[in-house]
């Protein structure tokens, strides 16, 4: 009796130890998917706020003196 006894303990902490290193890995790439999308995220947010600054800012630099002249 003590021999199953101590047989279904070490497959209790076998299975124990398997399941908390899996619930790990789980929760390792859950967050680097979260990571993925808010950089992603921030990015789509972004890039329209900076595409119209700049947009503002070469408009403020253009002036009629700043053209290319022609070639005679």
């Amino acid at each position: 009796m003590g021999r199953s006894s101590s047989k279904s303990s070490l497959q209790f902490w076998l299975l124990l130890a398997a399941s908390v290193v899996l619930s790990a890995m789980v929760i390792s790439l859950f967050l680097k998917v979260v990571k993925v999308m808010i950089y992603l995220l921030l990015v789509l947010v972004l890039v329209p706020i900076i595409y119209l600054a700049l947009k503002k800012a070469v408009a403020t630099f253009r002036n009629p003196n700043t053209k290319l002249k022609t070639r005679d």
